[in-house]
């Protein structure tokens, strides 16, 4: 009589012992799932964070300008109805902080209407972004300046062909990949494959005008993600400097 009652207890014993090792190893399953689930959401949060962070740096970075030249009206003489308006002008190259990094050039042009003749060299949005020494910004040379009754090859030579701008020289020698840009510039403007490998994005040249009006001021803005572009302001008194 005590056998079967021993055997029965044995089996009783052995269905809770896997209950017991059932719940246990749903509770370990339960317990790595939670916390993988948790690393998973904080790894998912700290890559949306990190997204946000660089999307952020990027929209302020690509909004950012940087004064590369002023233009002061000097004077306008003629009349433009029978076509004998001249206007003369300063032109200077400035840094950031709006000090001088050039002596005013004082040039004429016949019109009021200027050109400025550029190459511009725009650089990967990565490179925009991490505020590389050089690629964090788009870089010009100022090629010429001329009137709207010149030919273009008649303008007014800013910046020599293969030289570096006066702008970017922080008081060192050029780099090799500097100099490269420069004197091999039509070179990469033509061949994709390369630019991209030295992680430049655009490479063209461009001419952007301006009518110019007495008594006004013309900042030369360049944007870290594209080109030059003109903002008016009324000039100061003519012995105030050139910011």
């Amino acid at each position: 009589m005590f056998k079967p009652l021993s055997a029965l207890n044995r089996v009783v014993g052995a269905v809770v012992s896997l209950v017991l090792a059932a719940l246990l190893g749903l509770a370990c399953w339960w317990g790595v799932s939670t916390y993988l689930s948790a690393r998973r959401d904080q790894e998912q949060i700290a890559a949306l964070t990190r997204q946000i962070v660089r999307l952020e740096t990027a929209l302020r970075l690509l909004k950012v300008d940087h004064r590369v030249a002023q233009i002061d009206v000097l004077s306008q003489q003629g009349s433009e109805k029978d076509k004998t308006l001249v206007t003369t002008f300063s032109f200077v190259e400035l840094n950031d902080q709006g000090n001088r990094l050039t002596e005013p050039r004082t040039l004429t042009v016949k019109g009021d209407l200027v050109y400025v003749d550029y190459w511009v060299v725009k650089f990967s949005d990565e490179s925009v972004e991490a505020g590389d020494p050089l690629r964090g910004t788009s870089i010009c040379l100022f090629r010429r300046i001329f009137g709207e009754h010149q030919n273009p090859v008649d303008g007014y030579v800013l910046d020599a062909v293969g030289s570096r701008p006066v702008g970017y020289g922080s008081g060192r020698e050029p780099t090799e990949f500097e100099t490269e840009i420069w004197v091999q510039f039509w070179d990469l403007a033509n061949n994709r494959a390369l630019a991209e490998k030295k992680g430049i994005r655009a490479i063209h040249g461009e001419a952007p005008s301006q009518k110019l009006a007495m008594g006004k001021r013309y900042k030369v803005l360049l944007r870290a993600s594209g080109g030059l572009s003109f903002q008016t302001e009324d000039a100061p008194p003519r012995s105030a400097g050139p910011s």
